[in-house]
């Protein structure tokens, strides 16, 4: 009798001892089996989205449109041989630069390609004179060559400028290396 009970004894040790030693392997096959059948699911319900809206999002919307600014620019219209004054708007920053409203310019200008870009604008004092050097790359050398649509855009430039920020006096434009001052 004694000797059943000790094998009895040993028998749940042992299945103890199993279950400890497997558990690991059960919980993998359960995470296994859990994987498989999400991905089934996933699969037979693929062209369903289920979207839920925050109604958050809607104001936040609304806020994005507040944090614009509203800036006046010149743009050179070449049907008119005009320069005209636009609105235009820009995201909302603490501070508005030269390079905002140039690149505002650039993107209202439909003679103006892609491939023409601003690079930098510094504001230096050239003989006691608050200057502004607009710096534009090489692209801009092609609008260079029609004087009525470069002049145009440069005078679009300087006007912008020097309504814009009125401790400016003067603007000088630079095209890798080249100036034209206005």
């Amino acid at each position: 009798m004694q000797k059943q009970e000790n094998l009895n004894e040993e028998k749940t040790k042992k299945k103890k001892s199993n279950f400890r030693k497997n558990l690991f392997v059960t919980l993998l096959f359960f995470g296994t089996v859990a994987v498989v059948l999400v991905n089934r699911y996933d699969r037979r319900h693929r062209s369903k989205i289920h979207v839920e809206v925050d109604k958050n999002l809607v104001q936040e919307t609304t806020q994005e449109e507040e944090a614009q600014n509203k800036i006046s620019i010149f743009v050179y219209d070449p049907a008119a041989k005009t320069v005209n004054e636009r609105e235009i708007t820009v995201p909302r920053q603490m501070n508005l630069i030269e390079g905002d409203f140039i690149n505002g310019i650039i993107r209202n200008s439909n003679y103006i390609t892609e491939d023409m870009k601003f690079r930098s604008a510094y504001n230096l004092r050239i003989d006691n004179v608050n200057t502004t050097v607009v710096k534009l790359n090489a692209p801009f050398a092609n609008l260079k060559k029609d004087t009525e649509l470069f002049n145009g855009f440069s005078q679009a430039v300087t006007n912008t400028i020097l309504k814009n920020f009125p401790n400016i006096q003067s603007v000088i434009i630079q095209i890798d290396g080249e100036t034209n001052t206005k």
